[in-house]
């Protein structure tokens, strides 16, 4: 019997990697707001406040370009790809004769370790606690049959949708924003959190900025009911991206990449219905915030249908093969972002924290994401894994994996 181990180079999807590597790319456009300054608690202030009233018409510009096109969409498009790998490690396990399930909790279990390594001693905005915390829920869901999957997606999404879509509606016809649910207080208190995390940051000690983070991440935590543990509002706010995990598994359990030729029509239907259905809802999220949360995932879609589609044409899958190193070693690149972007802007490295705007925002991002490019291309010419990759798999194979690649050894094999 074969052991179950990490997935081999030449069992991957290309495609996959690809899909992946943007999502990292699109997932750093957005968290450099909250790199940069106090986006969380601005957020809850109003589009207008005492930050927003020092940019420029390219720094408008710049944000509202993200708000259309990248906010929100490779969050779902990374929880897509987390239910898709979840399939595709158990339908390993089953040919090679293995429990699937203690494997998984074991990853699960690493993944939340990681998070809470980041999340406190890094940068407050993680995600990977969720991620673990949710994925616990999805394995409940792993004998599901992919129509089954779907219909809970689309449950699911519909039922979160709604409210947003009620208020969205509700905001325009009004011409007030969704800020105008909070009351002058709140507000208020909510420009303090801002100017309070602004200083810190930006002027903070070391100490300083530590306590400024782990008040965010709870303030973030409590926001969303994850602590103290309140399971219906954390449930209620885990959905868009839950939703996507098991969209990502019944696209899995239906092969739609592995058989590409096969699913070519309705991944084109996919492709277009996402981008008729999305662009106006993310337009609309320009002017007001609430339609994000509706139109992120067909938008998504978009993304992701188009990418699987240009991939069949060989001068393209040249072209993105270096994005697809990025993908490979996605959960190294995530939290080398956090730990680049942590040193340009807080004050323990170059104090860059409120300086910075969206304009200039997208040019550092731009830059960090080429980098991250070359040194993954480079790196993977070496070595079968990222460096926390083979942490990751090492603990949850519970055997040291194989790093360094050895050329001489697979040319006599």
């Amino acid at each position: 019997m074969n052991k179950l181990h990490p997935i081999s180079e030449q069992e991957r999807l290309d495609v996959i990697d690809i899909i992946r590597g943007f999502a990292i790319f699109g997932i750093l456009l957005v968290n450099m707001a909250h790199f940069s300054y106090p986006d969380m608690y601005l957020s809850l202030v109003g589009k207008n406040n005492f930050f927003t009233e020092n940019w420029g018409a390219l720094d408008h510009l710049t944000r509202g370009f993200l708000d259309i096109f990248v906010q929100a969409k490779f969050i779902t498009m990374f929880s897509f790809l987390f239910g898709f790998g979840m399939v595709i490690m158990m339908e390993r396990a089953k040919a090679k004769g293995e429990k699937f399930v203690p494997i998984y909790l074991r990853r699960l279990f690493v993944l939340f370790g990681f998070g809470v390594i980041h999340a406190f001693f890094i940068w407050d905005g993680d995600i990977l606690m969720d991620y673990a915390l949710m994925g616990f829920l999805l394995l409940l869901f792993r004998n599901f049959k992919p129509k089954t999957l779907l219909i809970w997606a689309i449950v699911l999404f519909s039922l979160y949708s709604l409210p947003y879509l009620f208020i969205g509606i509700y905001s325009l016809s009004t011409n007030n924003g969704m800020e105008t649910f909070y009351d002058q207080e709140f507000i208020q208190e909510m420009e303090i959190e801002a100017k309070q995390a602004m200083e810190h940051y930006q002027n903070g000690t070391f100490l300083e900025v530590f306590k400024q983070r782990i008040h965010d991440r709870l303030y973030y935590m409590d926001s969303l009911g994850m602590w103290p543990l309140q399971p219906i509002l954390y449930g209620y706010s885990m959905i868009p991206y839950f939703s996507m995990f098991l969209l990502g598994a019944a696209f899995a359990k239906w092969r739609m990449f592995h058989e590409v030729k096969k699913n070519q029509q309705l991944l084109k239907r996919i492709c277009w219905t996402g981008l008729l259905v999305g662009l106006p809802l993310n337009i609309l999220a320009v002017f007001e915030q609430s339609f994000w949360f509706i139109g992120a995932p067909f938008l998504m879609l978009f993304y992701v249908m188009s990418i699987t589609l240009i991939m069949k044409q060989q001068k393209w899958q040249k072209k993105f093969m270096k994005v697809a190193a990025v993908g490979r070693t996605a959960f190294t690149n995530y939290i080398m972002q956090s730990i680049i972007c942590t040193s340009l802007f807080y004050s323990y490295g170059f104090g860059l924290y409120g300086k910075v705007y969206p304009f200039v925002g997208l040019f550092i991002s731009i830059v960090i994401f080429a980098v991250q490019v070359i040194i993954s291309h480079k790196w993977l010419k070496k070595y079968r894994l990222g460096p926390l990759e083979w942490v990751w798999r090492t603990l949850t194979y519970w055997n040291v994996q194989k790093l360094k690649i050895n050329r001489i050894a697979e040319m006599e094999k």
